[in-house]
């Protein structure tokens, strides 16, 4: 389980997003919650089948590689797809519950270091679980 660490902080961190977001209901932040811990579930399951199969080959082969990389590839799109979406949705709510120019600027400033952050996320979730030497 150690090895996973990097994915339950990012598990954790779109738990935060969404648990701690007063424009999502609560029936909508379950769904979430109930679609993040299927797809954890399925990456966990399939990752371990994947590194029990070349457990014990040395030199690791090319396709070992290969799976690994195509079945991180497809759970980072499950994770940081819909997370583009939740994001959106709650920036459009944010930004149209204010009412001062300002407050709306600061809102649209404040999606840069956000986007910066899921962009480094997104990257480093690939890349810890998904590398290819």
């Amino acid at each position: 389980m150690q090895q996973y660490t990097g994915f339950f902080v990012t598990l954790a961190l779109i738990f935060i997003i969404v648990f701690f977001n007063k424009y999502l209901f609560w029936w909508v932040k379950s769904i979430i919650a109930a679609y993040y811990l299927v797809v954890s579930y399925f990456f966990i399951k399939v990752k371990n089948k994947i590194n029990k199969e070349y457990e014990d080959v040395l030199p690791v082969p090319d396709k070992y590689w290969d799976k690994n990389s195509e079945w991180v590839d497809t759970i980072t799109r499950y994770l940081f797809l819909p997370l583009v979406g939740i994001l959106i949705f709650i920036y459009y709510k944010w930004f149209n519950s204010v009412h001062s120019k300002m407050a709306k600027i600061l809102i649209l400033l404040s999606l840069i270091p956000t986007a910066i952050l899921f962009l480094i996320f997104s990257f480093f979730f690939s890349f810890a679980y998904g590398y290819r030497p």
